[in-house]
């Protein structure tokens, strides 16, 4: 379960857009991000997660966080500055077993796309010739479609899908998108048998009443994965139309929608007992100016993280990890204390704001009066360092959890031992 929102120009403080996402997987489901060059492309076909499709000629430079078994990211931005996340939907279309992932999807169109209006015609045309599905699980099956938030400098759009259907809706001020469709009426674009595939099956008696949330949503599923209560939180948290880093920092952070564990109505989500099974386990913040400002997490939980700068172009980036697998020990690395601070949360956010949170606001500081590549290196050097003495600390305080989340974590530390004994390949679903 995630949470994507944009705020355009008209909506930030500085009249820059602002695009964010936090990411929520399975908790032992690495997630790190990786910069991709820009490439001319020899090959007539790309090789995605499970599919083979047709390639383009030239592919532009994209920077995205990435489950670490998949080909494509739960978001990212490209070289042109088009930022795009994706949401997993549920609708009354049957799902395919077979097609492009929806994160998959998410990354062509980045690799393909000039703007964000161009993208949204990427994604539709992909799934029209090639469906979506396929399994986005990573220890367990799970089948849905997508809804996309895509943006760029000066538009954003928010596309929901159902299958090969879908529809478009362009962003005035902000919007947010969850597990959840959002479009009440028909969008400003559509696929032209939208409408009348919902009269067909009797989802709605009469064309005027159509409304793709209404005649499309699963509305027990939706409900289920609390996609409607985080969405009215952001979009609350967004609206006040002032927006800058620290406020979406801030919102990325946010459990006010219920306690901390246990609940699917936070923002910043905790897997737990109960219905909880996901974790965010990476958070992106993308600014959208002349020059593309891009702040990340690569580790799981906001709100024991902070945020680190990068900047990229078509060729390089200030990211310090050559391999993807550098990139992947880095969120192991602070998945030692996250593990931690799991169950001994409270004293966990105190070394937070010890040691990470005047740390992350030094970066914001300084973020235009030191070389990039040099605060990157930095922010991430210093990241890892930090990791190890908030693990040290932690090392013998004693547990705040009660009993079953306690159990849950020790099972969930287990298994993670077990998916890096193999490489965090992934495994058969059970």
């Amino acid at each position: 379960m995630c949470d994507t929102f944009v705020a355009l120009g008209n909506s930030t403080l500085d009249g820059r857009t602002i695009f964010a996402k936090n990411s929520d997987r399975e908790p032992n489901e690495p997630q790190y991000v990786f910069f991709y060059p820009r490439m001319e492309c020899d090959s007539k076909e790309l090789y995605t997660t499970s599919q083979k499709i047709k390639q383009v000629e030239k592919t532009y430079a994209v920077l995205i966080s990435k489950p670490s078994w998949m080909w494509g990211g739960e978001m990212g931005v490209n070289e042109n500055g088009v930022a795009i996340g994706n949401e997993a939907i549920f609708t009354r279309e049957m799902v395919s077993r077979q097609g492009l992932l929806g994160m998959d999807i998410l990354r062509i169109a980045l690799e393909r796309s000039e703007s964000a209006e161009q993208a949204v015609t990427v994604i539709t045309d992909l799934i029209q010739r090639y469906g979506q599905g396929e399994s986005a699980g990573y220890t367990k099956a799970i089948f849905y479609h997508n809804s996309y938030i895509v943006a760029d400098r000066e538009t954003a759009w928010v596309l929901e899908t159902s299958d090969r259907y879908w529809t478009a809706e362009r962003v005035k001020d902000c919007a947010s998108i969850s597990n959840c469709l959002t479009i009440a009426g028909t969008g400003e674009l559509q696929h032209p048998e939208t409408v009348g595939n919902a009269l067909e099956k009797g989802w709605c008696k009469r064309a005027e009443d159509f409304g793709f949330k209404k005649c499309y949503e699963k509305k027990f599923f939706s409900w289920l994965s609390g996609g409607e209560a985080r969405r009215r939180r952001t979009m609350n948290l967004v609206g006040e139309k002032d927006l800058d880093l620290k406020k979406t920092f801030e919102i990325l952070r946010d459990h006010g929608g219920s306690r901390l564990f246990g609940s699917m109505k936070n923002i910043c989500m905790h897997a737990g007992t109960g219905l909880v099974s996901s974790q965010t386990t990476g958070s992106m913040v993308v600014v959208l100016g002349e020059k593309i400002e891009v702040w990340l997490t690569n580790t799981s939980a906001p709100c024991l993280s902070f945020y680190k700068p990068v900047w990229f172009d078509s060729d390089s980036s200030t990211l310090p990890f050559e391999k993807e697998a550098d990139a992947l020990n880095h969120w192991g690395n602070w998945e030692v204390f996250h593990r931690m601070a799991v169950t001994r949360y409270e004293k966990a956010r105190q070394l937070w704001e010890q040691y990470c949170l005047p740390f992350e606001e030094e970066l914001i500081l300084h973020k235009d009066s030191l070389e990039h590549r040099d605060i990157t290196a930095q922010a991430f050097d210093t990241g890892w360092k930090i990791a190890k003495k908030m693990a040290s600390l932690l090392q013998g305080s004693p547990i705040e959890a009660g009993f079953f989340n306690k159990r849950y974590w020790e099972k969930k530390n287990r298994e993670l031992q077990e998916l890096k004994a193999k490489n965090f390949k992934r495994p058969g679903f059970v």
